[in-house]
């Protein structure tokens, strides 16, 4: 007679792992609401233990002779699922404190006030803040939730100021950026940085710029400081890096239209290359002060 065999049993790996997690996802979920400052996020770095869970499970089965081993992937979705859910919850705070309406909201309190700052910081010199055309503070606030969002450490406060004066010199439009700064440090205003520029809505001329951190100024004369400064170069409203590109621009412009002119005065006919030459560096020169004394002897 044939020996009877005995059915094996079918075990699933992941049903116990699933159990765990949905009791371990509810506990912690009920200390998260009920314990102030417990940091959920901290424990969700052992979620990894699930995978332990499974390879015990797994080893356990697998060494009964009479069991059948299968994983269930129900089970294994499951525990997925409710680790999003509390990654989420845990998660939600951070964005919240870093795109919530508080911390606009406090920022754009804290840039209003920075800005009505540094109009004070300047009423001990009437000539200086004459010279200010515009004002206004951008804030960075990176650190976590408190009631006041007071800015700290690591947080950014940039200020950005332009004059109305137009300047004959980097030295002198360098001595007005550090008299800023010399008066907002006096009133401990707590900018870390600062972006300066002159005439914003400037058709010709030459505009100067200075972006530096709030520690850089500090021992320096304005001589020093004006290493720093950076200009740009307008003519009819369009800028250029040097004054060269400027004048061959001008250059340019003025020999197109002497030569129009011209053919228009001469029935079509074109002007010789010599005349051209004359015309241009006549009206270059008559512009007085655009070109420089290199580039107007060209």
């Amino acid at each position: 007679m044939d020996e009877q065999t005995t059915p094996k049993k079918t075990r699933r790996v992941g049903t116990l792992a699933f159990a765990l997690v949905l009791i371990l996802a509810g506990v912690l979920l009920m200390l998260y609401q009920l314990v102030p400052g417990f940091d959920l996020l901290w424990i969700l770095r052992f979620s990894p233990a699930i995978l332990i869970v499974l390879g015990i499970e797994l080893l356990f089965y697998s060494s009964k002779p009479d069991a059948k081993v299968r994983f269930d992937w129900l089970s294994m979705l499951g525990c997925a699922f409710i680790l999003c859910i509390v990654g989420t919850a845990a998660v939600l705070p951070t964005v919240w404190n870093l795109w919530g309406p508080e911390r606009e909201h406090a920022a754009s309190r804290i840039e209003s006030e920075k800005v009505a700052g540094i109009y004070n910081a300047l009423t001990g010199d009437p000539a200086l803040k004459s010279r200010v055309a515009n004002a206004h503070v951008k804030v960075w606030i990176s650190h976590a939730a408190s009631d006041s969002y007071a800015l700290q450490a690591g947080d950014e406060c940039a200020l950005y100021l332009s004059f109305t004066a137009e300047y004959d010199s980097d030295e002198a439009f360098a001595a007005d950026c550090q008299a800023v700064v010399q008066a907002a440090d006096a009133n401990g205003l707590g900018f870390t940085t600062y972006y300066f520029s002159s005439c914003d809505d400037l058709q010709e001329g030459t505009r100067y710029t200075l972006d530096c951190n709030a520690a850089f100024p500090v021992g320096l004369t304005a001589a020093q400081l004006a290493g720093r400064v950076e200009k740009e170069y307008y003519y009819d409203g369009s800028a250029f890096s040097t004054e060269a590109d400027r004048d061959s621009y001008i250059r340019a412009q003025l020999e197109n239209e002497i030569e129009q002119e011209y053919e228009a005065a001469h029935d079509g006919e074109s002007a010789t290359r010599e005349y051209l030459d004359s015309e241009v560096a006549r009206r270059f020169a008559a512009l007085n002060g655009t070109a420089t004394p290199e580039t107007a002897a060209a």
